[in-house]
């Protein structure tokens, strides 16, 4: 199938870390996915158990009183959803932007959204599982449990307050002065709505909202995230922000459809939309030994984190490195592909557009076909897969012996 061509974004790459917790093998998950204690027999992590160690109490509606940064200090707000990068699948967080800092102004505060408990501290000063090198690591990790169903995880912090770190035992401390990686700490430090917990600049905020007393329905198989099936519970905070502050947040936000926050899941059983990952791989956690990256397995057909309107495919291997690519025409939709369609070719494209959807100039060869990404679905839950770098869909007959299968 040939079609006319069409935008996509392009951005730079953003990085989440994973909170890693004891694995153990499971039996009747799909090859290559392990799975660790906490987890349910549905593939569903219990939160209260992993992050709280049980502790967590509340339940029922969550309100947040207090912005993550000064509204301000923020100059916009990127919507959960993007796919850039190793971010192949839609990302599960959004992003809250600084403006530009002024002399003297090294950093921005940042607030916890309501009273809590930090029950996570992470450090990170390398990328694990990744050859991408381009800047050095000293970032903080938050998880904050609000109820015994509802957490926010902050990421990318600069530094953790003072009144935070000092209920860190010295050796977590030094630890984090050397700068030497090392596992989550498990705390249970109370902060109030409003409080400082540290500071970011130079960088986003990236902020994410995990609430158990939902679950996502677009997550097939929860089980092929390990480790990251909390994924199945993120929510859209704006629902959470009491006004007039939702109001005044919504207005940094360039989305301007519901949900306003964005949208991660789209999986539909039969159809080729949604994540995908290729069989073996060990499902989203991946192979943390490869280093071309932990997302080399995973492929994804989504929408434009923005402006859902535009189909893009997202590939974590694309003639070696993960890219993303608007496609030819905007279709086939991937909603309405199916096993009774065969072999669909899509042509793939970039657009000159930045994540708010501001026009960029495309150079010479960026512009036009940048390759096909050849698919057919096979059985519901089963995907074969080639991608053909340099070509068109006129020149693609066919599978080669290069073709994959993915699974979901």
């Amino acid at each position: 199938m040939v079609h006319k061509p069409l935008t996509m974004l392009l951005v730079a790459v953003a990085f989440m870390p994973t909170v890693a917790v004891a694995q153990q093998p499971e039996r009747n998950l799909p090859r290559g996915v392990r799975v660790h204690s906490g987890t349910r027999s549905d593939g569903t992590l219990d939160l209260n158990q992993l992050w709280s160690r049980g502790r967590a109490e509340g339940k029922g509606p969550v309100r947040f009183t207090h912005s993550p940064m000064r509204l301000e200090d923020i100059e916009r707000i990127t919507p959960m959803g993007l796919m850039v990068g190793g971010h192949v699948c839609p990302i599960d967080h959004g992003y809250f932007y600084p403006k530009p800092l002024k002399p003297g102004q090294p950093y921005f505060d940042v607030y916890s959204p309501t009273d809590g408990f930090i029950v996570m501290v992470s450090h990170r000063t390398q990328l694990t599982g990744s050859t991408e090198h381009r800047r050095e690591y000293d970032d903080y990790a938050l998880h904050i449990e609000h109820s015994a169903t509802v957490y926010t995880f902050y990421d990318l912090l600069t530094s953790l307050d003072p009144a935070i770190l000092r209920e860190l035992d010295a050796s977590t401390r030094d630890r984090f002065t050397r700068k030497q990686m090392g596992p989550p700490i498990q705390v249970r430090i109370p902060v109030k709505a409003g409080q400082v917990v540290g500071k970011v600049g130079g960088r986003s905020l990236d902020m994410a909202v995990i609430d158990t007393s939902t679950r996502l329905k677009g997550f097939l198989t929860p089980s092929l995230y390990g480790h990251y099936a909390w994924r199945v519970h993120v929510v859209d905070p704006f629902d959470y922000f009491d006004q007039p502050l939702r109001s005044q947040l919504l207005k940094l936000n360039p989305r301007q459809v519901d949900p306003p926050f964005g949208k991660i899941d789209y999986d539909i059983d039969g159809r080729l939309v949604g994540n995908w990952f290729r069989e073996g791989s060990g499902g989203y956690p991946g192979d943390r030994r490869d280093p071309r990256g932990y997302w080399l397995g995973h492929l994804a057909f989504a929408y434009h984190h923005v402006d859902p309107s535009v189909v893009i495919v997202s590939i974590g291997d694309f003639d070696g490195r993960p890219r993303q690519f608007g496609v030819w025409g905007n279709g086939p939709d991937p909603a309405k592909v199916s096993a009774a369609d065969g072999l669909v070719k899509y042509d793939l494209v970039y657009a000159p557009f930045n994540s708010n959807g501001t026009p960029i100039e495309l150079g010479p060869q960026m512009r036009g076909v940048q390759g096909v990404l050849l698919v057919q679905l096979v059985e519901n839950r089963k995907l074969k897969v080639e991608a053909f770098p340099g070509k068109n869909a006129a020149s693609v007959t066919g599978f080669t012996a290069g073709a994959k299968n993915y699974e979901r």
